[in-house]
């Protein structure tokens, strides 16, 4: 699994232990970070726990990387081990979306040191609630997601096994984008116009933010046919949304 023969040091095997253990970990933040990052859009008040993760995410991230120049990989049934065509492979593949997602991770990390300023958070208040979407950005690594669940399906030795994991991945991504779909709609209120909003006209900014993700989320439910809520869009940009949502859905 760990390859260290002479001109193939410290390279992993794509479907080794080690290689498998480090998708799943890659698994487990990815999944914290489609829950946490679409949940910035609300006022999410500070905490040691989520700095630490956020800190953490991005290390791995970081470490990826690195492990991506140290994976072989398959090319038309064959094992490719040479690092030289890894590195190329690696370069005509993730490499360039890696480095976009690192870099907004580095620019995040700015803007919010810029926004505890207290000279400056009026002037980059609304600076900040635009630069939220940027966020959004991070989850280019859904992408990779097709992998890591395939290191899980492999693990599966039973037809039954294999069906019942078809339908909670199924039911899984129902939960995923109805919660993007959710902190979507508040972050388009939020930027858009400030005295004409869904948030303003129905009062929900005074509220608690397990009631307004709720709200939100009974919306995003809403869109797929699953009931009804009194909350409609006032104002141009939150009609687009709203009608990309429904054509989507």
């Amino acid at each position: 699994h760990l390859i260290t023969t002479r001109g193939r040091c410290c390279l992993f095997h794509p479907g080794g232990r080690r290689r498998k253990a480090w998708d799943i970990m890659g698994m487990c933040f990815l999944l914290y970070d489609i829950f946490v990052i679409p949940l910035r859009f609300f006022d999410v008040p500070p905490s040691m726990l989520l700095d630490a993760m956020g800190w953490a995410t991005m290390l791995f991230w970081h470490a990826d990387i690195f492990m991506s120049f140290s994976t072989g990989f398959f090319h038309q049934g064959l094992l490719e081990m040479s690092r030289c065509q890894i590195a190329k492979h690696y370069a005509q593949t993730w490499l360039i979306f890696d480095l976009i997602v690192v870099s907004v991770d580095w620019i995040m990390i700015w803007t919010d040191a810029s926004a505890q300023s207290t000279a400056r958070v009026v002037r980059l208040s609304k600076n900040i609630r635009l630069v939220r979407f940027l966020r959004l950005v991070r989850m280019i690594r859904l992408a990779k997601i097709s992998r890591m669940t395939d290191t899980f399906q492999d693990q599966l030795q039973s037809q039954a096994a294999m069906i019942q994991y078809s339908i909670l991945k199924v039911l899984a991504s129902m939960l995923m984008l109805n919660h993007i779909i959710a902190c979507l709609w508040f972050g388009v209120g939020e930027a858009s116009d400030e005295n004409l909003n869904w948030i303003k006209s129905t009062g929900i900014n005074s509220r608690t933010l397990a009631y307004q993700y709720t709200t939100c989320m009974h919306w995003a439910l809403a869109q797929l046919g699953v009931g009804s809520v009194e909350i409609e869009p006032v104002n141009t940009f939150e009609r687009i949304f709203c009608i990309l949502v429904v054509f989507a859905s």
